[in-house]
């Protein structure tokens, strides 16, 4: 009995090896998906109100900001200018997350809220670029 259900852990696991369904999903970095997720992004009350929202609920977002700047500077696709616009948007979110505007702590949230508007503003400039690039 040992022996069967030993046999049949064994056979379970590599089942689920084999899968399709459990492979690795990579991130797609093509410009059109990009632009999409951008879309989406543009959305949110932290792009599209910072200045009355101001970080408060904003993580997540910046996260997947910070996503899509990865997944522009990581494909060899891109001309330079949205690899540069990319580049400047990861630096932005970098610099918001150091200043720890997660919550932003005391008579810090008036710099987090200019951080995050300088974040919208550079994922707004990598929309421009990726516009300008043609489909490829």
């Amino acid at each position: 009995m040992g022996a069967l259900l030993a046999g049949l852990a064994l056979t379970g696991c590599a089942g689920y090896q084999t899968d399709p369904g459990v492979q690795r999903h990579a991130p797609s970095a093509s410009r059109d998906d990009i632009i999409t997720k951008i879309g989406f992004m543009s959305q949110d009350r932290c792009y599209t109100s910072p200045a009355q929202h101001g970080t408060e609920r904003c993580e997540r977002y910046v996260a997947q900001v910070r996503n899509i700047a990865l997944s522009a500077t990581e494909s060899t696709e891109h001309p330079p200018q949205v690899v540069a616009s990319a580049q400047e948007l990861q630096r932005r979110v970098e610099r918001l997350l150091g200043r720890g505007c997660f919550p932003p702590g005391p008579g810090a949230e008036q710099e987090c809220t200019h951080d995050l508007i300088t974040v919208d503003r550079a994922l707004g400039e990598l929309r421009t670029a990726l516009a300008a690039t043609p489909p490829g």
